[in-house]
């Protein structure tokens, strides 16, 4: 069986569109993450200022302090604060109405408002809500490296 001059066209277009398919999903593939993870607050804004209802962990200096004191060192401090944004958590579906949630307001340089951040405990372990749009869980054994405790 022998293809037209036309027939052998449309192998060929046929062909380069498999192509390019194909390199256009291998790639969005490659690039994709495997896992929904984020961190809590991103990386590229300054943590200024967290407040919850127990304590406020203020930026001062190249350094933190926390009123009331909490009786963690400037390096704990500091590392507390920078677990907002290299801690990596799995995204989950966001609740509706959360009952009782312990509110924390994260205050960067580069944003006018306030991030807030609603802390939901779920059985043993926890839900981070924030502003409302994103869920990200968090394992009861995380906790003090967000809160200090």
């Amino acid at each position: 069986m022998r293809l037209s001059k036309k027939g052998w066209n449309n192998v060929l277009i046929f062909a380069v569109l498999i192509v390019m398919f194909t390199f256009n999903f291998s790639h969005k593939l490659l690039l994709s993450p495997k896992t929904d993870e984020r961190t809590i607050i991103d990386k590229q804004l300054t943590i200024v200022e967290l407040h919850s209802p127990d304590f406020t962990i203020k930026r001062v200096g190249r350094g933190w302090a926390s009123k009331p004191e909490m009786g963690l060192s400037q390096q704990q401090l500091t590392s507390l604060m920078h677990n907002w944004q290299q801690l990596k958590l799995t995204a989950q579906a966001t609740l509706k109405n959360p009952q009782s949630p312990f509110v924390i307001q994260v205050y960067t340089s580069d944003q006018q408002q306030p991030t807030i951040v609603q802390l939901i405990q779920q059985g043993e372990n926890y839900l981070l809500q924030i502003d409302n749009e994103i869920s990200l869980f968090l394992d009861a054994e995380q906790l003090p490296l967000l809160l200090g405790r």
